[in-house]
């Protein structure tokens, strides 16, 4: 196959100060193995600190403020758009810089994710070959009052634009693309996520201070709704009560809605009473993070919706039991007892009993390398030549198209 020059544009990576989220992890691997493949990688990224491009481990990172001229026509509008408005902005400076990138050297494909539109105007206007991925069913909120806003209802139109004017769409599970295909018609290929269990220069320094010589359980991820924490806090308050010996570490972004001010609050307020033997801490770096999966005994992710989460990979590629949820994409890769433990989604004391029969298991070390073992699909050699061999046939029919 012939070196491509590829760019990639995203609301967050994971050079940047303000990432926490899946979507930076999975650019950086994808990025940085076909980069060490030969290709011309580039990653245009939102900011908060102007630069010009950079190298990063072979991938040449471009890094994009936010137009001032947007916060005026976002007060003009009396903020009624929001999130709307600031992705507006976002896609319009994407839009700039690739056009820019693209005159003094032609991109041969442009990947957008759906997440925050940040492609929409490149998808329009462009006219460069280009496929979407699907990271989730966007917009999701946690606050059903949102939905009623006109700023959900243009987010929603700006979804429908986005998958009507995206002819490749590709996502790494097979639940979303059921769900994508009812909801927007759209057909999309199912290309899988790269993981490992390897980080540069791990960093125990956090890990090492957390209840030394205790085994915990770990949940690490967004604190909202869809990732299953509301169902999670309660599950811990049982849990945790009952069984003097169990600890649990939650880490991640803290999430408020309408009803909840503070995921992790409500969390804390549940298990006031065993307060000491739960740790709640801020999203933290690869480095950081993977030593606490690492000691773990469990990890738990409940998730209400998802879409094949890096964290279950991760936490499966360190040899970890998870426990994960059925129908939510999670049961694609666990198989209940085999390599892992599933339960019905939104269940907390279904839940609970599992935490409990999980954590007394006499089995958990050949259950965790199982899950190990299962996780060797998802190498960075066979996700990137899946996915090239997907870019060349985008780009194949592309040509085709035009001659």
């Amino acid at each position: 196959m012939s070196k491509l020059r590829i760019a990639f544009a995203t609301p967050e990576y994971i050079t940047e100060k303000h990432f926490d989220g899946g979507l930076a992890n999975y650019l950086y691997r994808t990025a940085t193995t076909l980069a060490n493949l030969g290709h011309d990688v580039h990653v245009i990224t939102l900011s908060q600190t102007e630069q010009a491009q950079f190298q990063h481990h072979g991938v040449t990172v471009h890094r994009l403020l936010l137009s001032n001229r947007w916060y005026a026509v976002n007060r003009f509008t009396r903020y009624q758009f929001p999130t709307a408005l600031h992705w507006f902005n976002l896609s319009t400076r994407v839009y700039q810089k690739l056009r820019q990138l693209n005159a003094e050297q032609p991109f041969d494909i442009a990947q957008f994710p759906n997440y925050s539109y940040c492609g929409l105007f490149s998808i329009l206007f462009s006219g460069i070959p280009h496929v979407l991925r699907a990271s989730s069913d966007e917009p999701f909120f946690e606050d059903p009052e949102k939905e009623q806003t006109l700023d959900f209802k243009l987010l929603q139109l700006l979804e429908k634009i986005q998958y009507r004017r995206s002819r490749y769409v590709f996502l790494p599970s097979h639940g979303l693309r059921e769900t994508l295909a009812s909801k927007h018609a759209v057909r999309a290929e199912v290309i899988i996520n790269a993981v490992d269990g390897q980080t540069d220069n791990p960093n125990s320094a956090v890990c090492d201070g957390l209840f030394p010589g205790r085994e915990f359980i770990l949940f690490f991820g967004r604190f909202e709704r869809r990732k299953g924490f509301a169902v999670l806090a309660h599950a811990l308050q049982e849990a945790l009560s009952a069984n003097e010996e169990m600890y649990a570490v939650l880490v991640g972004r803290d999430v408020a809605t309408s009803e909840i001010p503070s995921m992790a609050g409500y969390a804390r307020s549940l298990c006031r009473e065993i307060g000491e033997r739960l740790i709640v801490l801020d999203p933290l770096a690869h480095d950081q993070l993977y030593p606490i999966i690492a000691r773990a005994k469990l990890v738990v992710l409940p998730s209400v919706i998802d879409n094949l989460p890096n964290a279950c990979l991760e936490a499966m590629a360190l040899g970890k039991v998870v426990i994960g949820t059925r129908e939510s994409t999670l049961d694609e890769v666990i198989v209940d007892e085999e390599n892992g433990f599933l339960v019905p989604a939104g269940d907390a004391e279904a839940l609970r009993k599992k935490i409990v029969y999980a954590w007394h298991h006499s089995n958990l070390e050949a259950i965790g390398s199982a899950a190990k073992q299962k996780t060797l699909e998802f190498s960075r050699e066979k996700a990137a030549t899946a996915l090239l061999n997907y870019y060349q046939s985008v780009i194949d029919d592309r040509r085709r198209h035009n001659a």
